[in-house]
């Protein structure tokens, strides 16, 4: 080889190293994500504008869902008060007991009072439930900004959400970005088998009360690759009747963990004519920790592995699509579930007809349309 074809190859290979090196040191480098200007204005699920004049420091959850989302996000240590139904993750309770947060209340009636004397920088509200309350807070000059996902990528855009408004848009985006990618990854491997089972998710009992389109829980089944038997309702979460569940024979009955006090097979067989489903007689009842599927927040993942084991055992009981060891912004969100408590209707909050009680209250009247 002449002098010049060696010279050549040796400034071709030191070019192509620089190249490598260069992308290396770049793929590598510390992803500095600047925060947003204060004040600053941003848009809610109500299609409101609400300007917010300094970082929060001190934020009120007005929903388990969104209380999920501000721990998940590193912004634990700025939540003041909660409602009596945010339970998770741990310190959150632990927080209440030590008395660094304060309960304000329930979902549909947190106390105007306490939440204006925890003088909040922001408040954290949640679905179409909490518009008067919204509306009164503001009145008192709060500013209160509003969640109300009906899609799971809604869901993923209000953790972003929260992210900008609580300086935490490196976090948000490293969470939601691994939210996306099990996503992503659940709907790929459940395209790969030709048959949907027909699902049936039964949120209450006398009057039979599911779930229907517009819904995230009917979309995480689409996605876990079932059909939802009453994905054709007028309403999102309609009250149907056992006649349309019989005809419509679903595959698989899915209700929550402590439905009904735990549910066996012949609590099925016991509903006149049920026997003749095709999921009673083959014994696929199966359960699920309801919090994971109907509080839209970093957990709805979890609850979409879970149905994709369910419906799909043959391709997803093997694996966990969450055990990557790309999975850390999830694993810290997604920490050890408290122990179970029989509180069916109670996340569910009010519940769209009131012909239906919540369950320890029967004298309060359910009236609502989302699950939070």
């Amino acid at each position: 080889m002449s002098y010049r074809k060696t010279k050549f190859a040796i400034i071709s290979l030191a070019i192509v190293l620089f190249i490598v090196v260069g992308f290396m040191w770049y793929a590598q480098r510390p992803i500095t994500v600047k925060p947003p200007a204060f004040p600053t204005t941003v848009a809610d699920d109500f299609g409101r504008n609400v300007t917010l004049s300094k970082l929060p420091q001190r934020i009120v959850s007005l929903a388990p869902s969104n209380t999920e989302i501000l721990f998940a996000l590193g912004l634990g240590s700025k939540v003041v008060g909660v409602t009596k139904f945010c339970d998770y993750p741990p310190e959150v309770l632990e927080r209440v007991k030590k008395g660094n947060i304060t309960i304000i209340g329930g979902f549909a009636d947190p106390s105007i009072e306490r939440i204006v004397a925890l003088n909040p920088d922001l408040v954290l509200a949640a679905s179409s439930l909490q518009e008067k309350i919204v509306n009164d807070l503001e009145e008192k000059g709060l500013a209160v900004l509003a969640l109300n996902p009906k899609k799971t990528d809604q869901i993923i855009a209000n953790i972003r959400l929260v992210g900008k408004v609580g300086g935490k848009l490196e976090e948000a985006g490293k969470l939601t970005n691994e939210m996306q990618r099990v996503i992503d990854t659940v709907v790929s491997r459940a395209k790969s088998t030709t048959h949907r089972p027909r699902v049936y998710y039964e949120v209450w009992y006398e009057p039979l009360w599911t779930i229907g389109p517009g819904t995230w829980q009917s979309e995480l089944i689409e996605m876990a690759g079932g059909l939802n038997i009453f994905a054709d309702a007028k309403t999102p979460y309609p009250i149907v009747s056992a006649e349309a569940v019989i005809k419509r024979d679903p595959e698989i009955i899915i209700v929550p963990i402590g439905y009904m006090g735990g549910v066996k097979k012949e609590d099925f067989e016991k509903r006149p004519g049920w026997r003749a489903i095709s999921a009673v007689r083959s014994g696929r009842i199966c359960q699920i920790d309801e919090n994971i599927v109907v509080r839209p927040g970093p957990r709805i993942v979890q609850g979409l592995q879970q149905l994709a084991r369910l419906i799909h055992p043959e391709i997803f009981s093997a694996s966990s699509i969450l055990s990557s060891e790309n999975a850390w912004p999830l694993q810290i969100a997604l920490r050890a579930t408290p122990p179970q408590r029989n509180l069916v209707g109670l996340h569910y909050q009010t519940c769209r007809h009131d012909s239906i009680k919540r369950r320890g209250d029967p004298d309060r009247n359910l009236s609502c349309r989302t699950l939070h």
